[in-house]
């Protein structure tokens, strides 16, 4: 599929190598190679895809597997926010104890039982149909200034609700790193490297930015008084 479409788009049915002579060996020059069978050939249409491919595709097997086991992982972690209604309260508290048991320092034991309050808490509100479950349990906690009652499903959820949803963005950050810190800029010390860095990734906001301030204050704090002889 993906060859006949390429054959479209480059308006040719035939391969570069098409045009190439194959090499035959000269068994003078190589007296080893008497009596050895030749090489076995592939047309270019199979060599195209065992070198080239297959190698794409196993790697973007192998990258989307790696995806999917995040994020069953965030899944199996905070999935039970998505069906308070229809877990128990015995998974309901297993859920709870794992979710404290990984993040021990963000969230008290007492998860659980708010969580069973907040189950019934949140039955009171109508979920409008464009919004996530948790999303909405977030919002409803911020509008109805609940968070106190339910300080630590306020931590969980967003917790949840700040997880990247791809992986993009770090894959940029080490893209945009390769950039700034070359060969040329090797003794640059961590804190200018992270302000670099967040400048050129960020680069859409800061061309939306105002130095006109900065510089003033630069010049009032950098300034020096001249007395007047």
């Amino acid at each position: 599929m993906f060859e006949k479409k390429g054959k479209i788009i480059s308006k040719s049915n035939e391969y570069n190598d098409n045009k190439k002579r194959t090499r035959k060996l000269n068994i003078r020059l190589n007296p080893l190679d008497y009596g050895k069978g030749p090489d076995s050939q592939l047309n270019h249409s199979e060599k195209f895809k065992v070198e080239c491919f297959l190698p794409v595709i196993d790697q973007m097997s192998s990258a989307i597997s790696q995806r999917l086991k995040a994020y069953e992982v965030i899944c199996d972690r905070f999935g039970f926010f998505g069906q308070l209604n229809n877990l128990s309260n015995e998974e309901l508290q297993e859920a709870a104890k794992k979710l404290v048991a990984v993040y021990d320092d963000d969230l008290h034991e007492l998860l659980f039982v708010e969580i069973i309050h907040f189950s019934e808490f949140i039955k009171l509100y109508s979920k409008p149909t464009e919004m996530s479950n948790e999303h909405f349990m977030y919002k409803t906690l911020i509008e109805k200034d609940v968070i106190s009652a339910f300080p630590n499903v306020e931590i969980a959820l967003r917790m949840y609700l700040v997880i990247m949803v791809t992986n993009c963005s770090s894959e940029r950050t080490f893209s945009r790193l390769k950039i700034i810190k070359n060969r040329l800029r090797t003794t640059m010390n961590e804190d200018r490297l992270n302000f670099l860095s967040v400048m050129s990734i960020e680069s859409d906001v800061l061309d939306n930015l105002s130095f006109d301030d900065i510089i003033d204050d630069f010049a009032e704090k950098k300034s020096r008084k001249v007395c007047n002889l």
